[in-house]
Formats: C-alpha cells, sequence, structure tokens
C-alpha cells in the first residue's frame, strides 16, 4: 500500500524535498556525510509510516532505525549462531545458552516501542501508514505487534538500503572519477547550472539510470539476496535433490560477477546498461539488487524513485572526491597527526553482514559552480518550508518499554 509502484509517485514531492536539505547538509558538513544521508533516508520513511520527518542528523528514531538494521543484518547470515547448527540448544535454560531469551526479550521490547510509534503517528494531522493500519487494525483482525511489524519493515525497506548504496555510489565516483564526468556531462547538457534536476529530466539522462543500475550490479546490499526462500514441494535441480522446506540462500555477489554476464565485473561500468551494449540476464532490469520472485524486496519502488532523484542531484550539484587522511576520524577524534594525503578509495573496504556498505571513508563535496551553491541554499529554504506539515517530536524512548 505505501511502498508499491503506485503509492510512491505521491511521496516524490516530499522524497524531493528531502534530497534539497541533504545536499544542503553535505555541502555544509561533508565529514559527517553519512549521518547526512542516513536523516535523509529515515526522514523519508518516517514520513511515510509515522507522519513525522526527521530534522536532525541524532534523531532517537534514526538511532533506533539503525540499530535495528544492524542487528537484523547480522541474524541473518547464514550459520552466524549455534542453534541454527543445533536447533536443541533453543531450549536450553537461559544460564546455559542466552541467546534465544535474549532474542525474545529484545522482540517484545521492539514490538511494544514500534507498536507504540505508531498509535503516536495515528494521531498526526497528514495521512500516513501507521494511521491506516490503527484504523483497520479491529477490521481486519492485526495484533499490535502485526500493526508493529509492517511499521517497522519500513526501516528495512527504505533506511539501511537507500543508504548504503548512495554511500556505495560515492565510493565509486571517488574510485572512478572518469564516470562521474561522463554523468555530469550528460546533466549539464539536459539540466545545466542555473536549476537543478526535476522529474521530467530522469528519462533525459540514461547514463545517469545507467548509472544506478551498475550500483546495485557492482556492491548490492543484500549480498546473499535477502531471506533465505524454501519450496514448498520436493525438487530436483541439476541432479541435487531439495527436499521441501530446505533454506535456499541465493549468492547474489557469485551471481552480479559472473563474467559471462558482466565483464571484467570489478570494474565500475555504466556502459553496459546502456541501449545496444545489455548483456543477456534473465530479468529487464540486469540485476537482481531486490531479491527476486514473489519474495522480492517490497521497498524496491520507493528506494529506486528515490535512489535516482537524490543520485542525479548529487552529481549535478558537487565535484565528489575522496577526502584526506586529516579528515578521517576515530572513535569520534578527528585524527591530527596527519598530514592531509589524500586516502586511496578502497572498493573492497566492506563491512560484513548479510547487508553490506563501505567500510568509513572520508569524502569532501564540492558545488560545482557558484550559482549551483546559491541554487542549493534556496532550493533547501523552500524544502524546509513545504516539510513543515510533517515536523513533530516524538518523546517514546525503546529503554522505557523494557521498564514495562
Amino acid at each position: 500500500m505505501s511502498v508499491g509502484s503506485q503509492a510512491v509517485r505521491s511521496h516524490a514531492w516530499f522524497q524531493r524535498n528531502e534530497a534539497r536539505i541533504l545536499t544542503l547538509d553535505l555541502m555544509n558538513d561533508p565529514k559527517d556525510y553519512v549521518m547526512a544521508i542516513e536523516r535523509y533516508s529515515c526522514s523519508v520513511v518516517s514520513i511515510i509510516g509515522w507522519g513525522r520527518r526527521v530534522d536532525r542528523k541524532d534523531d532517537y528514531v534514526v538511532q533506533q532505525a539503525c540499530e535495528l538494521m544492524d542487528r537484523a543484518v547480522h541474524i541473518q547470515v547464514p550459520g552466524a549462531y549455534w542453534a541454527e547448527t543445533i536447533p536443541g540448544l533453543c531450549y536450553l535454560p537461559a544460564w546455559l545458552y542466552s541467546l534465544p531469551t535474549m532474542l525474545r526479550f529484545a522482540g517484545n521490547i521492539g514490538r511494544k516501542y514500534w507498536y507504540a510509534l505508531s498509535y503516536e503517528g495515528a494521531a498526526a494531522k497528514e495521512s500516513n501508514f501507521a494511521k491506516y493500519l490503527i484504523a483497520a487494525q479491529k477490521e481486519y483482525g492485526l495484533t499490535n505487534g502485526d500493526v508493529a511489524g509492517m511499521t517497522s519493515n519500513l526501516i528495512g525497506g527504505g533506511v539501511d538500503t537507500t543508504s548504503s548504496t548512495m554511500i556505495t555510489c560515492i565510493l565509486a565516483m571517488c574510485a572512478f572519477p572518469s564516470i562521474q564526468w561522463k554523468a555530469q556531462e550528460e546533466i549539464d547538457r539536459v539540466v545545466g547550472h542555473e536549476r537543478s534536476p526535476a522529474i521530467a529530466d530522469e528519462p533525459n539522462l540514461p547514463y545517469c539510470a545507467a548509472l544506478l543500475k551498475e550500483t546495485f550490479r557492482w556492491r548490492s546490499v543484500a549480498i546473499l539476496g535477502g531471506l533465505p526462500h524454501a519450496p514448498i514441494k520436493d525438487d530436483v535441480y541439476r541432479g541435487y535433490h531439495i527436499p521441501a522446506g530446505t533454506n535456499i540462500t541465493g549468492n547474489l555477489w557469485a551471481i552480479h560477477r559472473n563474467p559471462r554476464d558482466f565483464p571484467e565485473p570489478d570494474v565500475f561500468k555504466p556502459e553496459r546498461y546502456l541501449e545496444g551494449n545489455r548483456m543477456p540476464y534473465p530479468n529487464e532490469r540486469g540485476h537482481n539488487a531486490f531479491g527476486w520472485g514473489r519474495r522480492q524486496c517490497s521497498g524496491q519502488p520507493l528506494a529506486e524513485q528515490g535512489l535516482i532523484m537524490s543520485l542525479i542531484r548529487l552529481l549535478w550539484a558537487f565535484h565528489i572526491e575522496i577526502g584526506t587522511d586529516e579528515h578521517v576520524w576515530t572513535n569520534g577524534k578527528r585524527n591530527t597527526d596527519r598530514q592531509g594525503r589524500k586516502v586511496k578509495p578502497d572498493i573492497w573496504a566492506y563491512t560484513d553482514g548479510e547487508n553490506t556498505r563501505p567500510q568509513p571513508f572520508p569524502a569532501t563535496f564540492t558545488p560545482r559552480s557558484d550559482r549551483i551553491r546559491h541554487v542549493i541554499k534556496e532550493e533547501a529554504k523552500q524544502a524546509r518550508e513545504e516539510l513543515k506539515i510533517f515536523d513533530g517530536e516524538t518523546l517514546l524512548r525503546m529503554e522505557d518499554f523494557a521498564k514495562a
């Protein structure tokens, strides 16, 4: 309902405005670009889910969203816990094996918190997903846990995937600067510097669209294709017997790096998605970054719409370059013993987990002209005014539900 291909069209105006504010944040405070991107992606989801935008990078809901995704992606890693190999461990007392009890406790607190946030969101002036679910709860027999699960799932569909893909694209622009220049040449031909890119420009920017597809392929966020699938009946594939109910995990990392489909897979090359260059591939998109089949990511339309909008804007606005070692921060403190040397982009330095993103690296965002700098400031001011209808604060805290 809220993130389908039809529904997301009504979200474009506030996605655009949040992207305008993100651009200003990156210009004013580039060292915190990761937090700025997470604020942007979380704010879009918060508006859809609870009718409240996120104005600050240190907003409590942003922190909870990032922590939720961090826990979730580690739990999903196959074989990460002994209980997966020896299910009988789940029946041991907590003092012998505490993990199952800890997960149940954390899940119970989480459900209470996300439901309370949804109940609070139902009182917002503007329509939102939580308002719809609370109103429909009795009619459809939804439990509080159902409501909490559906609203918190927006976090998984729209925050980590969006943030990680944007950071990967920034890394690619630092590591492959000629790609950035080609995209900017296309944007300058179509848009120029007197205004920022609009939705109507997107069909005329095929190289930028190819750049996004290559970002999805080059370093997919969900390298194992998301949650495992399972056959509903016994199957045989290439001589292998697969019993019904067997967990099947797709190796998306290998699929997207198959030289047969993607020659020179480590090279970031949007040209492979341009008309006339496409290699044979089983689907129209040319990648499976959002999974496959009926269980593919439901947030795909929302993520794609926001990403093409925001990434084109960043390429229009900035020369994106790798930072220097003096921009590297450790434990919240700037490294003062550095010499201001350029850091070499490391395209292999990624986090562990089912969802991955680049390890922290410094980047700079320099406005491409004085006119662009002026447009960034003016549009961010206008965007902030248009988004006022979503202003608000939540006093709900996760720890309050741990006491209940």
